[in-house]
């Protein structure tokens, strides 16, 4: 009778996971995985990255029962057979200690021997029938396959594969030069190369040539390739010492002797392939071409030329924030810079939207102060004079458009429901996203309010730079003047307006004069006093004040009633 295979076949697992419910996933005892373990409700956990099954309770000690399915060893052979199948030679056969069974009755089809500070401990068995393995004697710490046959710091380098087969594969096709150990399993890799730290890291070079397989897809849905990812994590443990090999003519070595590849490609790649650098990190000597092809973002100046001089204008992939007291004028400002984005000729050719999240304000009266501007006429004034002919042509002119997409905020203003409506109106054209105002979004939560304006400015910000979007937020001040309730929101935004208005001045104009400053500039670094804008009550515009009006008013001085428009 067979011995029993390590993993249940396909269609048992198959039914195992349709019959329970997925629950969620963690880290796995067996491999080391830290994400690859699926637990579900009735209690049983499989690894997706090396096929362990198990219990919540008892995963590593179950596993370690199943891969010890034979306690007794076979000895080991001193009779060695080529498999020209798998275009391997009685020499390198000979040198693994692989034991190829020619006796058909026996669902045997190799023995690999594997050993531990040079005592034969165990075999990985190949069975004959399936793609299947069980081990005969005890694995646990034992040795890479092949590590007894070289010694320590022995060459330059060691190249460390998948499979058992590919071990002397490898060494075949480097010419017999180098030494090339396997791991048992993919899913043991890290935890086996963690065992022989020592022995790996004396040699110079370190060259992790995994399979270069098909994509596995996690429960959450996630897709990742367990070899390649395996091999990062391989390369991890040694740091700046290892070389990743990623195969093009097949998926491991042993598929280049079965096909008769030349081993000078394979010798080739060997030499090329590159130096592992954690995700993040980038070589100086690689940053040429990078830096004169870095991206640059599309820019597009604000209305305001005292502004555009401190920042260079708007950029995608900014989140700008504006602070402002209540009632100092944000919305005219913010109505200015939206009706810039709308009418600018650059944004309109490239068929960029604006989204408009105005928490505060109906949508209507959001629409009618947007037509006010374009017609320089304050349509929201009962005493002023307009027809319908004249609303419904400034409505043409610049709401009636795909290219404005307005939040009717009925309901609830939840985090994940905003941030949810900024997506959805980037995913419909909309380049530039106005959100008046992120205090009233989190004033509608119960909780911590720091770690509310926290948690939504860095979804607000990473999806900003994700999909190339610039998001212009509002947030209001404290009495003292500063960002209401957190610092986090000043350390995500790349630019940060600040609004001031003597709002109890008794003098008009000094009254309708907002001062614009620029607080952070992560662009370019310039801060300080960006503009004046001056409200006109009869255009209802915000109108930029020159270089004379603006010493006038920092001076303490004023315009006569007289010398005003209105």
């Amino acid at each position: 009778m067979g011995l029993p295979a390590i993993h249940t076949c396909h269609k048992e697992q198959e039914a195992l996971i349709t019959d329970s419910k997925f629950l969620h996933h963690g880290p796995c005892g067996v491999c080391g995985s830290s994400d690859g373990n699926a637990y579900f409700d009735d209690g049983h956990t499989y690894c997706f990255v090396c096929e362990a099954y198990g219990s919540t309770s008892s995963t590593i000690t179950q596993q370690k029962e199943r891969r010890i399915s034979n306690p007794n060893i076979t000895p080991l052979t001193d009779v060695f057979r080529a498999i020209p199948r798998r275009g391997l030679t009685e020499e390198a056969i000979k040198k693994y200690g692989i034991d190829v069974c020619v006796d058909k009755t026996q669902d045997v089809a190799h023995r690999y021997p594997y050993f531990k500070g040079g005592t034969h401990v165990a075999n990985k068995v190949r069975r004959r029938h399936e793609k299947a393995f069980y081990w005969e004697g005890d694995p646990d710490g034992a040795e890479l396959y092949g590590q007894h046959l070289f010694q320590p710091g022995s060459a330059k380098a060691i190249t460390i594969v998948e499979g058992e087969l590919d071990a002397p594969s490898g060494w075949l096709l480097l010419g017999s030069r180098y030494p090339v150990v396997s791991v048992p399993s993919v899913g043991h890799a890290v935890k086996a190369c963690q065992s022989n730290y020592e022995y790996l890291d004396s040699f110079e070079e370190i060259v992790v040539c995994f399979d270069k397989d098909d994509e596995k897809e996690r429960p959450d849905g996630s897709k990742f390739f367990p070899g390649q990812e395996a091999a990062r994590k391989v390369a991890e443990l040694f740091p700046g010492k290892c070389r990743i090999l990623t195969l093009t003519e097949g998926k491991d070595p042993n598929e280049y002797r079965q096909k008769g590849i030349d081993p000078k490609v394979f010798v080739s790649e060997w030499w090329k392939a590159p130096k592992y650098t954690p995700d993040g990190l980038v070589m100086g000597s690689d940053m040429w071409d990078k830096i004169i092809n870095r991206p640059t973002h599309f820019q597009t100046p604000y209305p305001f030329e005292g502004l555009n001089k401190l920042t260079y204008g708007c950029r995608l992939s900014e989140f700008v924030v504006i602070n402002a007291p209540t009632g100092v004028g944000k919305t005219s400002i913010l109505k200015e810079i939206e009706y810039g984005l709308l009418t600018n000729p650059e944004v309109k050719e490239k068929g960029y939207g604006v989204g408009f999240l105005h928490l505060e304000e109906l949508d209507t009266d959001l629409a009618l102060g947007l037509m006010s501007i374009h017609r320089n006429k304050r349509y929201n004034l009962p005493d002023t004079e307009k027809t319908l002919d004249e609303l419904r042509s400034a409505y043409d002119e610049i709401i009636n458009s795909e290219r404005v997409v307005i939040y009717d905020h009925f309901g609830s203003n939840e985090i994940d429901g905003i941030i949810a409506k900024v997506k959805h109106m980037a995913a419909i054209g909309c380049k530039y996203i106005v959100l008046d105002h992120l205090s009233i979004v989190v004033s509608d939560q119960n909780g911590d309010e720091r770690k509310q304006l926290d948690e939504i400015s860095t979804k607000l910000k990473t999806f900003c730079m994700e999909a190339n979007v610039c998001l212009i937020a509002v947030i209001h001040q404290n009495r003292q003047g500063q960002i209401r309730g957190t610092a986090g929101v000043e350390q995500l935004a790349n630019i940060i307006l600040r609004l001031e208005r003597d709002l109890t001045s008794s003098d008009a104009w000094r009254r309708n004069i907002t001062k614009v400053s620029v607080d952070k500039n992560r662009f370019c670094g310039r801060t300080g006093p960006a503009c004046y804008l001056f409200f006109d009550d009869i255009t209802g515009r915000l109108v930029e004040l020159n270089e004379e009006e603006v010493v006038k008013f920092e001076e303490g001085g004023t315009i006569t009633d007289a010398d005003l428009v209105w």
